[in-house]
């Protein structure tokens, strides 16, 4: 147990970090690690029914309106609206070995993000499913139950044996796995972790429900995971699983209300988890950071560490693969190499006050990213952003979406005078509109997008990484490169070995085109490079020792520059 300043919710750490089996009943039990099991694991999670609160209220608390609804009715209100993005900030993340007929309704679901064991690298895992003769009678009609029950038993258990024994000859010849594997049947268990937000897993209970019958393997599954997910958010959760949900009264606060104060501290006091915490991290949860002159920036909720992007990559290597690389080098290979899926294990949430056209007019296009501002829609306070005098610059007219050579100093003051009088005039017209006691939706339509708003975001390890490589770009505006450099060190201190390799391989690296590698081969006289030779990659620092040897080798690095040679080389001599 570790103190975090992340919400904390009892039921979650009840199931957290404890596997548990389903039986040939389809009854859930504590984990045997003695044998082989159908099992459910909650490695990991975030957020629970008070982030719901806040994220909605852009981190007030219903507090914030003067009729102090229920926790309860709130929530119910919220869904009736159809503001379903706050209820993402809850995600949990799974570990099951489940059999593969189960596997094909959790693994293929869009919303999901998962990483399987993989029969083509390792051998398939020695179990399956064999359901009880009680829970085959239970789906049998007529006579004889208990005598057909036991014989659809027998015969399932036999012809377990002699699949599984011929797929062990079929590995005993060499045969390539991942056509030895090709006989097993879909009873066989797989492994795999699984990660799914709060409204797309009630979606996705809410389907299978309908779909599976109540004795099926994978409806327990279903039915375990639901329990999980009511226990660790359960006002949110029945919330969402409401027949008819019903609006209530809110005042809504103008919008100077919600986004001028400054950020908001946690509703909760720090509390002991099971869940991995990040020491860097927690330093600067809830911890505002100053943005451009009036903005703000603060991390408040994560999920995982970086050794859970190598832990999820693992599930596709059980027994019998080669020695697993330390987590760094494998994360390293994961992010060069772009497999995606087990850098999304990680989660980073953080809340924001930026001008309008920073956040969301542009982050929000990477849609990839939940987010959410206040109670669905983009509040706009009193104050505005004004660029600083070395911002002030012409139009490129190559970059025809950036800015090119300063601008004179006659033509600055120009610049900013008018910007001054177009958000002052804006200001009194806001005055004006508020005598009239106009709409706040009329009034916030007259400011302009330099306005701040507040809101919260939330990203995966992958889609954070995606985000971070277009928008530290230099090309990118100035404005929104500041707000990225923000989550670059807020990643940094989550992931740092992620963060590191993206870094090398992306955003200091580079992609060649095919154009672009045949003028380059007209420069480089490729014979006269030793290509085989350790010499060749020693300078870069890729030729490595095996430990307590004076073996050396080229580590991975070194072998895809190798990779990279021999195909210039082909290239140039037409091979």
């Amino acid at each position: 147990m570790t103190l975090t300043k992340r919400y904390v919710s009892s039921g979650a750490e009840k199931w957290l970090c404890g596997a548990f089996y389903l039986d040939g009943s389809g009854k859930i039990g504590d984990f045997d690690y003695r044998t082989e099991s159908e099992t459910i694991e909650l490695v990991d999670y975030m957020g629970g029914d008070a982030t719901v609160l806040r994220v909605a209220t852009a981190g007030h608390g219903i507090e914030i309106f003067p009729e102090k609804p229920t926790e309860e009715n709130f929530l119910e209100h919220l869904v009736a609206k159809g503001i379903t993005a706050p209820f993402r900030s809850v995600q949990f993340q799974f570990c099951m070995q489940a059999p593969i007929q189960t596997a094909l309704t959790f693994v293929y679901d869009p919303r999901v993000s998962v990483n399987e064991y993989s029969g083509r690298y390792s051998v398939m895992i020695d179990s399956s499913h064999l359901p009880s003769p009680e829970s085959i009678a239970s789906q049998l009609k007529g006579s004889s139950l208990e005598t057909n029950a036991q014989g659809i038993h027998n015969i399932l258990k036999q012809q377990r044996g002699i699949t599984y024994h011929r797929y062990k000859q079929l590995m005993d010849l060499d045969l390539a796995r991942e056509l030895a594997r090709i006989g097993l049947g879909i009873d066989n268990d797989t492994k795999y972790y699984w990660k799914i937000d709060l409204p797309n897993l009630a979606s996705f209970v809410q389907t299978q429900r309908k779909l599976l019958s109540p004795e099926s393997i994978t409806r327990t599954y279903v039915e375990t995971i639901a329990k999980i997910a009511e226990e660790s958010a359960p006002i949110a959760w029945k919330a969402l699983f409401s027949a008819s949900p019903k609006e209530i009264t809110l005042t809504m606060p103008s919008d100077e209300v919600i986004v001028d104060p400054p950020l908001n501290a946690a509703a909760w006091e720090a509390k002991e988890t099971k869940r991995v915490t990040v020491a860097a991290l927690e330093d600067v949860l809830f911890v505002e950071k100053k943005y451009l002159e009036d903005g703000a920036f603060q991390v408040v909720d994560y999920l995982g560490d970086d050794s859970t992007p190598a832990r999820a990559a693992r599930a596709s290597y059980g027994r019998g693969t080669a020695k697993l690389q330390e987590d760094k080098g494998l994360i390293r290979t994961l992010v060069r190499d772009l497999h995606t899926s087990p850098i999304e294990m990680t989660s980073l949430a953080f809340e924001s006050k930026t001008p309008l056209f920073v956040d969301p007019r542009q982050a929000g296009r990477h849609r990839t990213l939940p987010h959410h501002q206040f109670m669905g829609y983009a509040p706009l306070g009193s104050k505005f952003f004004l660029p600083g005098e070395d911002q002030l610059c012409y139009q490129d007219r190559t970059n025809r979406q950036g800015r090119g050579k300063e601008m004179d100093d006659e033509d600055k003051c120009k610049a900013l005078t008018l910007l001054r009088d177009t958000f002052a005039i804006e200001q009194d017209i806001v005055r004006q509109l508020r005598e009239y006691d106009a709409p706040e939706e009329l009034i916030r339509s007259i400011k302009g997008v330099g306005f701040y708003t507040r809101g919260w975001r939330c990203g995966d390890g992958h889609n954070l990484s995606h985000f971070l490589r277009l928008r530290l770009d230099i090309h990118a505006q100035k404005e929104i490169r500041d707000f990225a450099a923000l989550i670059d060190d807020a990643h940094r201190k989550h992931t740092p070995n992620v963060n590191e390799a993206l870094y090398d391989y992306h955003i200091n690296g580079m992609r060649l085109s095919r154009m672009e590698v045949e003028e380059l081969m007209n420069y480089i006289n490729l014979e006269a490079v030793p290509i085989e030779s350790l010499e060749t990659y020693r300078r870069a620092g890729f030729v490595k020792k095996k430990k307590g040897e004076d073996v050396e080798f080229l580590n991975l690095d070194g072998q895809g520059l190798q990779k990279k040679l021999w195909r210039f080389r082909g290239l140039k001599n037409g091979t």
